[in-house]
């Protein structure tokens, strides 16, 4: 047979828990025809526990062990023997350790630590919750990769620290302010830079302390981030994660609070001429602290948008209840180089939509939520109503040509064909509208009934080019994004 094992590039382990507990992994490893197989190509490794899960295999061994960290011993020795040039390490579990598992969480932490510091020369270390790890994990040296959002925060604070001089990626869960301290400090007070890291995710489960975080003058920590994302319960201290990256930050998502836009304006991270590389901006409103929410949320919007002014990308997590877009049109239309816009909570309508292509000439993407009213003439009739639009607007958005709508509890689905169907005759390149899943049979049917009326027929064959889709990633690639621009002007 051809020996597929010399050339598997990952492995991916399954283990139940008498697979630990009675040593049942190693015994498996050792039995024809897996005795002799060795991996020598295999850079990555997949363990994914499954504590529900009880073996079906080797029944008759199954025994109270003697020694079951003798067991986990064995077995990391016998992985590192027939995978020696791993570099890759995920660790997965479906559930937490319980009282009703046999296998202690000392002793499943001692497996995952065990696993991960038996790998020599170790550079990518992906660990999904509810695991929690020791603190003999820091240790380890030379990663490149880590990504352990949802651990115990100490260990991992300190993992990340002492690896600061090679990581490019870091994921990672800060519980408390102390914990950004932890991060960029060391003991003796001095400040820890992270020359490679390029991408750095930092967010907090809960709302655990709302008080303002730590300063650090001086520090320069994140010299080179191009990508920053800052979901934190509490507000950040001061400007230290923006400082000495506004040349290569390119994506920037963030938790904003009254404390954290003060921080911001105090500091002026950000000018109309700073962050020239600013692509994406995503932000968010905290409404998890306990502060006043005196300031609207039009105001933080307006905010967002001095936040790299030329980034053509933006999303704003909003909780909006304004029926309409129209204080924040104006505002936005002063960023003509908006490419793609999510709303994410806001309602808006037809008119709302044209208002915005008419004043965001590069406008490709726009993903809302539909009101349930149709703001459009009721007298005129139905079959006249393409006649109306098309004398009333003249054709605009050259470039619009997704609208998603985001689901809601109103939702009508008469009422967003109707407009679909509308934005078609009016924006030339305007050809794809993604709804919920649950609507799309009924809006394609809709759709249908619309095209073959008698004010639509004439335009069908433009119609029919309209897709419907269900959810898709909203934020279309900016390079894509120009390079279909050009095709179709040319």
């Amino acid at each position: 047979k051809f020996p597929t094992h010399l050339y598997a590039k990952i492995l991916r382990i399954e283990l139940g828990e008498d697979h630990i507990y009675n040593g049942l992994a190693l015994k498996a490893l050792l039995r024809k025809p897996y005795v002799d197989y060795t991996f020598p190509k295999v850079r990555s490794m997949c363990f994914k526990f499954d504590f529900a899960r009880k073996s079906e295999h080797f029944a008759d061994d199954v025994t109270a062990p003697q020694d079951i960290g003798a067991n986990i011993r064995a077995f990391v020795c016998h992985i590192k023997q027939i995978a020696p040039m791993v570099q890759k390490v995920y660790i997965k579990s479906t559930r937490n350790i319980s009282i009703e598992t046999r296998l202690s969480s000392q002793q499943f932490n001692s497996l995952a630590s065990q696993i991960c510091q038996s790998i020599c020369d170790m550079e990518f270390i992906y660990l999904s919750r509810p695991i929690c790890m020791d603190s003999s994990l820091i240790t380890i040296r030379r990663l490149v990769y880590m990504d352990v959002n949802g651990f115990e925060f100490e260990p991992m604070v300190h993992l990340a620290r002492h690896n600061a001089p090679t990581l490019q990626f870091l994921n990672i869960y800060l519980q408390r302010n102390e914990n950004m301290t932890g991060l960029i400090q060391n003991a003796d007070g001095s400040y820890v830079q992270y020359p490679c890291l390029y991408k750095l995710i930092l967010g907090t489960r809960q709302c655990t302390d709302s008080s303002m975080g730590p300063t650090f003058p001086g520090a320069l920590p994140f010299p080179h981030l191009r990508y920053l994302s800052l979901v934190l319960a509490s507000p950040i201290g001061d400007d230290t994660p923006f400082r000495g990256n506004a040349a290569t930050l390119e994506w920037l998502n963030m938790y904003l609070t009254l404390n954290t836009i003060t921080v911001l304006r105090d500091n002026m991270v950000f000018t109309p001429t700073s962050h020239p590389r600013l692509q994406s901006v995503n932000l968010g409103w905290n409404y998890d602290l306990p502060e006043p929410r005196s300031a609207s949320e039009f105001e933080y919007m307006k905010f967002g948008l001095t936040i790299g002014p030329n980034a053509p990308v933006r999303q704003f997590t909003t909780l909006m209840s304004h029926p309409r877009l129209g204080p924040i049109t104006t505002t936005l239309g002063e960023h003509k180089c908006i490419q793609a816009l999510e709303l994410t909570h806001m309602r808006i309508h037809i008119l709302d939509v044209i208002a915005l292509v008419k004043v965001l000439p590069l406008l490709s993407h726009l993903c809302s939520k539909a009101l349930p009213f149709d703001p459009l003439p009721r007298n005129i009739d139905k079959h006249n109503l393409p006649a109306y639009v098309i004398a009333k607007y003249p054709p605009m958005g050259k470039w619009f040509r997704c609208w998603r709508i985001n689901p809601d509890s109103d939702f009508d689905v008469k009422i967003a064909v109707k407009w679909a169907l509308l934005l078609v005759l009016i924006c030339p390149n305007f050809d794809y509208v993604a709804v919920p899943a649950n609507s799309r049979k009924l809006f394609m049917a809709h759709m249908k009934e619309m095209i073959a009326s008698n004010g639509y027929r004439q335009h069908a064959t433009r119609l029919r080019r309209l897709l419907f889709g269900g959810w898709s990633n909203f934020i279309p690639n900016v390079k894509t994004a120009q390079a279909k621009r050009a095709t179709v002007a040319n």
